[in-house]
């Protein structure tokens, strides 16, 4: 999947808060938007090369986007509505071997009190599928959440009830980033999503991986991960 049309580089100064950051380009200090509100630790670091979209519009606070951090070697996308993109193209394509035999999708469907990424139809249930993007790694390890998430739990909870009324129910983590081999959950930062995380695997909600493969234009689905909890 392409970043945008109109991409530019920057060196990171800054994050004033969850949704900002100050970036120099071509020597002018911007103001961007940061679609990623995580605490995002070891990437929004000073002198760091990141990349952004550039996007005017009347609506926009902000006429850029930050979209990658580099980190190391490497690229690490901090935009997490690429991951529901990825998961959609790879339904499409049905290409996830963990989904298989489906007749369709769709995006944004409310069940009970919460609306989940997707629901894929079968023959005789569907699946509900909750992506969640992991942009925090340490050693290879991807570690969900990078902030505690209400949102998350409450998700949790609603696919074990889901899943004990006979459907389908799926966590698919995506690491948007190419050095993550495995992840699990960061009890360290929010104890309670791992404790429920725990629950959902013995209850049956399936849980997936992938890392991506990360270029200076591009964001791609790259290999299937274990989950560990």
């Amino acid at each position: 999947m392409k970043l945008g049309k109109r991409i530019v580089d920057g060196i990171f100064l800054e994050r004033p808060n969850r949704y900002l950051a100050h970036v120099e380009i071509d020597g002018r200090k911007i103001l961007a938007h940061v679609p990623d509100p995580g605490r995002l630790p070891g990437l929004m670091i000073p002198d760091r090369r990141v990349r952004l979209v550039h996007n005017p519009s009347p609506k926009r606070k902000t006429d850029y986007s930050l979209v990658l951090v580099r980190h190391g070697s490497i690229w690490v996308s901090v935009y997490p509505v690429f991951a529901n993109k990825l998961v959609e193209q790879a339904l499409a394509d049905r290409a996830l071997n963990e989904l298989q035999g489906y007749s369709g999708f769709k995006r944004e469907v409310r069940c009970g009190k919460s609306r989940f990424d997707f629901q894929v139809a079968f023959l005789e249930t569907s699946a509900f599928v909750e992506v969640k993007s992991v942009s925090f790694v340490e050693k290879g390890v991807g570690r969900f959440p990078d902030a505690p998430t209400e949102r998350g739990v409450k998700h949790l909870k609603e696919l074990i009830e889901l899943s004990k009324k006979g459907c389908r129910t799926v966590v698919l983590f995506i690491s948007p980033r190419s050095d993550t081999r495995l992840v699990t959950s960061n009890d360290e930062t929010d104890p309670r999503f791992g404790e429920w995380l725990r629950k959902a695997g013995q209850s049956g909600v399936e849980l997936y991986a992938y890392n991506c493969r990360v270029t200076s234009t591009s964001v791609s689905l790259h290999r299937p991960l274990p989950v560990t909890i």
